[in-house]
């Protein structure tokens, strides 16, 4: 494929579920096809309004598509600011310490914070990565069973160090509901309204 200069763009046409949409070139009409697996490393899932920094290669059919695209203004990795991810994170984690300070918490359930906190962070990884090279993904049905299952923490960490699902808004409500609950049976817990077994 035959590249050309970088220049940048505005995402007008996105299919997240699809993974692909379309840029316009700036003062001009030309679109350009965007494939999400065209977006350089920790960039995340982009919408459209975006503006992009982009080169040109020839696609299939000798159609102009994307390539190396970043999201101009987008921070990525462990450079990103305090996010409201971050922030909530923060807060369940105090909540468990507090609970395990006042002996509220049985070992158990913090146990299934550690585990699933774990493997929240392994699978919220793959998943990003499968984004990306087109193989097997894991469901958003299943990255929510973990977080609910007391991955939470981890689930709010990777989202934020990942930049990943944080521009899809049913999937961000759900994890919302998670957060609630959590926070509320931690709560619970640690003023004393509620008792939970310790099955050891």
């Amino acid at each position: 494929m035959e590249k050309m200069s970088r220049i940048q763009a505005q995402l007008v046409d996105w299919d997240d579920r699809r993974g692909f949409g379309f840029a316009r070139l700036q003062g001009g009409t030309q679109r350009v096809f965007v494939h999400v697996k065209s977006l350089n490393p920790n960039m995340p899932r982009p919408q459209s309004g975006d503006k992009l920094e982009l080169s040109i290669v020839k696609g299939r059919n000798g159609r102009p598509a994307a390539q190396k695209v970043d999201i101009l203004g987008q921070k990525t990795g462990l450079s990103s600011p305090l996010s409201l991810h971050l922030a909530t994170a923060a807060m369940l984690l105090i909540l468990i310490q507090i609970n395990l300070m006042l002996q509220n918490i049985p070992m158990w359930l913090t146990s299934f914070y550690v585990t699933f906190g774990a493997l929240a962070v392994i699978a919220y990884s793959w998943d990003k990565k499968a984004a990306r090279i087109g193989a097997w993904r894991i469901s958003e049905t299943k990255l929510h069973a973990i977080d609910a299952l007391g991955g939470i923490v981890g689930g709010l960490l990777s989202q934020h160090l990942y930049s990943h699902k944080l521009n899809k808004r049913s999937f961000q409500k759900t994890t919302l509901v998670i957060v609630v609950f959590h926070a509320a049976l931690l709560g619970a817990l640690g003023a004393g309204l509620l008792t939970l077994p310790n099955l050891t």
